[in-house]
C-alpha cells in the first residue's frame, strides 16, 4: 500500500469511528439532574416559595441523596459523587458540593455577592467565580431576584460548578 492509500484509509476508520460514537451519543438519553431530586420534595419546595430553581447538568456521578432545606428563603441541596463498585452497586463517598439559591436585594450587584474573581461565559449565562464557589443571578417570573451557587465540598474545579450554575433553572411547574 502507498503513503497516500494508507492515509485515506486511516482517515477514513477514523471518521467511521467518529461517525459511531456521535451516532451512539445522539441517542443517548439526557436526564436532568433536578429530577434526582423526588417529586414529593420537589412539590413541597416549591409550594413554599413558588419558584425553584435546581440544576440541570451535575458532574458525572453526582446525585441527590436527601436532605434539601428551604430556611429564611434559602434553599439546600446537597449533590453527592458515588462509584460504582460493580453491575448495579453503587457506593456513596464523600464528595459534595452544595447547590444554593437564595433571594438578591434589587439594588445588589450580582458580580458583588460573592467577591468574584472570575468571570466566566457558560451556555450563554454570566457566572462568576471565587474561591470554590461559582454563581450567576436570575430574575424569576415575579420579578424577584435569586442567585444561584454551587458551592464545592470537595475537588471539584470552578468550570465544573460553573457548569452546574449555568443550567440552573425554575422547575417549579415541572413534573
Amino acid at each position: 500500500m502507498t503513503r497516500p492509500t494508507r492515509a485515506l484509509v486511516a482517515a477514513t476508520g477514523a471518521a467511521l469511528l467518529l461517525a459511531t460514537v456521535f451516532a451512539g451519543a445522539a441517542g443517548a438519553k439526557f436526564t436532568p439532574a433536578w429530577t434526582y431530586v423526588p417529586p414529593a420534595t420537589r412539590a413541597q419546595l416549591a409550594a413554599t416559595s413558588g419558584t425553584l430553581y435546581l440544576p440541570a447538568r451535575t458532574p458525572l456521578f453526582y446525585r441527590y441523596r436527601s436532605g434539601a432545606t428551604l430556611n429564611a428563603g434559602v434553599l439546600n441541596v446537597r449533590f453527592t459523587n458515588r462509584v460504582r463498585v460493580r453491575q448495579g452497586l453503587w457506593r456513596w463517598t464523600n464528595k459534595t458540593f452544595v447547590w444554593q439559591v437564595r433571594p438578591l436585594a434589587k439594588t445588589a450587584v450580582c458580580s458583588s455577592w460573592g467577591g468574584a474573581q472570575k468571570t466566566l461565559q457558560v451556555a450563554g449565562n454570566k457566572v462568576y467565580s471565587s474561591n470554590g464557589t461559582a454563581w450567576r443571578c436570575v430574575t424569576d417570573r415575579k420579578g424577584r431576584g435569586h442567585v444561584l451557587a454551587a458551592m464545592q465540598g470537595g475537588a471539584l474545579p470552578d468550570v465544573a460548578l460553573a457548569i452546574v450554575v449555568a443550567s440552573g433553572l425554575d422547575v417549579a411547574r415541572r413534573s
